[in-house]
């Protein structure tokens, strides 16, 4: 009899061991997922400070009242949201407390200069400051410059504190973080349908080209690889638009292009080889770039930028439209071009052919002296076409504007109605 009660007291405590083991793995894995979740608010909160600041920048910018209110609701909806990122972060109530304060004064000092009930040059004064204290604190928040990032400190500071205070919830109910949902089945508005549209090439009323045709193509557009070995073949019947793909191969240069079906317009190009240690000038790069735009016959851009790697240029042009010398960016070409010998490698060419449907508007002269705060100068100015919230393709005046104190920005302006359409901080 005390030999059966033996074994049931040495099953009973090898299936409670079982048990503890279990359910003390689990907490370790719930332990380093909470911690994992907690380390990334902090990250997210720090971010989100930054975005503040940059937001209080933007109102520090204007002084018209128009242009000011969209500034003003991003720094009132900022604060919201960084508010509720601190709600959950491992940080003493006391210091929580201040800084919510803080906070709400600043999304209620917004909403007050929108209504008109605090002056724009008073806001300005005090946030001059404010955004510095709201860049040193997104420094402090970084996570990886807390204890190390320590995985241990966000538990001990945080994950068991919440349970000590909230004993009544399970580990199940704390491992349930907030779900997030997408909505993807809404209509789309005409501007959508227009941009899908163009995206599909509905708009190409070429007639369709052969393989034939391809091959010659590409040997036009490409003497110098007339001679490499190509294999073409379609596109999937279920690809947005119909297209050939033209492999080439010559000596130790591999490649592709694409072709589209209807017309036969080069969407892009890429060549592989080995490189070698020479360089030409900048000014020669630009001119082998030229050249290519303009025997692709993409002669109607202009350069916007180019930067450089080890191996190549990367450049981007966007369309010069005829009738203002707007440049379009939505219609753009990227070339890549070799640093030893400025030979085409990349091309992409695929925004230029989609080409925006531009729609006639008024040029309505603008006095920066009412827009702009006084700490703020324009220094260029040209046309350019950029998209709205409606997706619709704007004329705009592209202001280069600086301020000794904030920075510089470069800000889009409807010609028409005067509306920011986007405004960014240049580095």
């Amino acid at each position: 009899m005390k030999k059966i009660v033996w074994i049931i007291v040495v099953a009973a405590a090898a299936i409670f061991l079982v048990y503890h083991f279990q359910v003390q793995a689990q907490n370790t894995r719930l332990e380093t997922a909470l911690a994992n979740q907690y380390a990334n608010q902090l990250t997210t909160a720090s971010e989100q400070l930054t975005v503040l600041s940059d937001s209080i920048d933007q109102t520090l910018l204007f002084k018209d009242k128009a242009a000011l209110d969209k500034p003003l609701d991003d720094v009132w909806r900022v604060s919201s949201d960084v508010r509720a990122s601190i709600s959950a972060l491992p940080i003493d109530q006391e210091t929580s407390t201040v800084w919510m304060n803080y906070l709400t004064r600043i999304g209620n000092g917004a909403s007050q200069v929108k209504a008109g009930k605090v002056p724009i040059e008073e806001w300005q004064k005090n946030m001059t400051s404010a955004r510095d204290n709201l860049r040193s604190l997104s420094d402090q928040w970084a996570f990886t410059n807390r204890e190390d990032g320590k995985k241990d400190y966000i538990v001990a500071s945080f994950v068991q504190n919440k349970v000590s205070k909230e004993n009544e919830k399970s580990w199940k109910a704390l491992g349930s973080s907030v779900k997030t949902y997408t909505e993807s089945d809404f209509p789309m508005t005409a501007s959508e349908a227009d941009q899908q549209k163009k995206k599909d090439l509905q708009h190409i009323k070429d007639a369709e080209i052969s393989m034939d045709q391809v091959k010659q193509k590409f040997r036009e557009l490409f003497p110098e690889l007339k001679d490499a070995k190509l294999h073409i073949t379609e596109s999937a019947k279920d690809a947005p638009y119909p297209f050939y793909h033209v492999e080439f191969h010559k000596g130790i240069r591999i490649g592709y292009a694409d072709f589209t079906k209807k017309g036969g317009h080069l969407l892009s190009f890429l060549l592989e080889r080995p490189f070698d240690n020479t360089t030409i000038s900048v000014e020669q790069m630009k001119a082998k770039a030229l050249k290519y735009m303009k025997s692709f016959n993409y002669a109607d851009t202009k350069m916007v930028d180019f930067r450089e790697n080890n191996i190549a240029w990367h450049l981007a042009f966007a369309r010069n439209d005829a009738e203002n010398n707007a440049l379009v960016y939505a219609d753009g070409v990227q070339l890549k071009v070799a640093k030893d010998n400025g030979e085409l490698l990349g091309l992409n060419a695929m925004e230029y052919i989609q080409k925006e449907k531009l729609v006639p508007q008024k040029v309505i002269p603008i006095n920066y002296d009412e827009l702009f705060s006084g700490n703020f100068s324009v220094e260029e100015e040209r046309l350019s076409y950029v998209e709205n919230q409606q997706l619709q393709q704007r004329l705009a005046y592209e202001v280069l504007t600086r301020s000794d104190t904030i920075g510089t920005y470069k800000i889009y302006i409807d010609t028409e109605t005067h509306e920011i359409l986007h405004s960014e901080k240049l580095p």
